[in-house]
């Protein structure tokens, strides 16, 4: 004996819409989703800036103190690691700077110009290793600072 099953054109409209309220509820799902991974690779990428700012904001103590060597002996100082460069230069680099930097050194490859190098460490594997250098040249204005090195552009700053 065979049931006959009867569907109502009721029945098969609940069933598209029942489709359709799952397709909008995955997709508001998949929409949740996606804002909230790229919320947490912009937090990583803030992060691992803020970390990088503070030490471009030594390096840039530093330059001072370069700066002030330069016109005192009118030529560049070299200072091969952080200990040289608080003795030389007069620059204390903190605690918290230091846990950031396996080292940092001034020196000068050609007569007008000098370099600022940091190599990173402790921050986040897409910078630890990498350096960040601080080239100064002389100018009519007086020493025009350009920011470079190995870390990836986005974590270095622009001027």
């Amino acid at each position: 004996m065979e049931r006959e099953v009867v569907v109502t054109d009721f029945e098969i409209k609940m069933r598209d819409t029942t489709k359709k309220r799952l397709i909008v509820f995955v997709c508001v799902i998949c929409l949740v989703i996606g804002i909230g991974y790229y919320n947490i690779i912009q937090q990583e990428r803030w992060n691992i800036k803020s970390k990088m700012t503070e030490v471009t904001r030594w390096m840039e103590y530093v330059a001072i103190g370069v700066e002030a060597y330069n016109q005192d002996e009118n030529t560049w100082p070299y200072c091969d690691n952080i200990v040289a460069i608080r003795t030389s230069l007069g620059v204390s680099i903190s605690k918290e700077t230091t846990d950031r930097i396996s080292s940092m050194t001034v020196n000068s490859p050609r007569a007008e110009q000098v370099i600022i190098i940091a190599t990173i460490k402790g921050i986040d594997s897409r910078v630890d290793g990498k350096n960040v250098t601080l080239t100064g040249k002389q100018s009519e204005r007086g020493i025009l600072w350009v920011w470079g090195g190995t870390v990836p552009s986005t974590y270095v700053p622009k001027k």
